[in-house]
C-alpha cells in the first residue's frame, strides 16, 4: 500500500485497503478507473470475506447497467477451477449483491504491467443469449 494513502481519494477505500492488503493496489487502481476515466456512478466496494478481497459494483453512464467487476493483476493465475470456486464462494456470501452476481456474470478487470485494464465478462454456465461472448467487454 505504499504511496497509495497519499491519494485524495485513498479514504474512499481505506478501510477495503487495510482489511484486504494483499489486493489493495488492485482495488484501487480499479476503482480509480471506474470513477475517474470511465464516469461509472453508484459505485460501491464490497468486501467478499470468503474470498478475501472486494469487489467494485457500478452502473455504467451510458448504457446503464451494472457490473460487479473483481480486479486482478495479470500476473495472478486463473484456471477454471478458481473460477469455478469465485462463483461458488460469491453464491455462499450473505451480501445479497454479491450472491446474485455469482448467479449471473461478474467482470474480471484486469491490469496489466503497463496499468492498462481490461475487462472482461465472465459467466457461470451458458451465458446468455445477448451477452458479447469472446470478446473483451468495450463498452466499460
Amino acid at each position: 500500500m505504499r504511496g497509495l494513502e497519499l491519494h485524495p481519494k485513498f479514504q474512499d477505500l481505506k478501510e477495503d485497503c487495510l482489511k484486504f492488503p494483499v489486493h489493495s493496489e488492485q482495488l484501487f487502481q480499479v476503482y480509480l478507473d471506474l470513477t475517474e476515466a470511465k464516469d461509472f456512478v453508484d459505485v460501491a466496494v464490497i468486501q467478499s470475506p470468503l474470498l478475501g478481497r472486494c469487489l467494485i459494483e457500478g452502473t455504467h453512464p451510458d448504457t446503464a447497467q451494472r457490473f460487479m467487476i473483481l480486479p486482478s493483476f495479470i500476473t495472478e493465475s486463473w484456471t477454471v477451477a478458481k473460477l469455478e470456486s469465485v462463483f461458488l464462494k460469491l453464491s455462499n456470501e450473505l451480501d445479497a449483491r454479491l450472491s446474485a452476481a455469482a448467479l449471473s456474470r461478474i467482470t474480471l478487470g484486469v491490469i496489466s504491467a503497463d496499468s492498462t485494464i481490461t475487462y472482461m465478462n465472465l459467466y457461470r454456465g451458458v451465458p446468455p443469449e445477448n451477452a458479447q461472448v469472446g470478446s473483451t467487454v468495450s463498452s466499460v
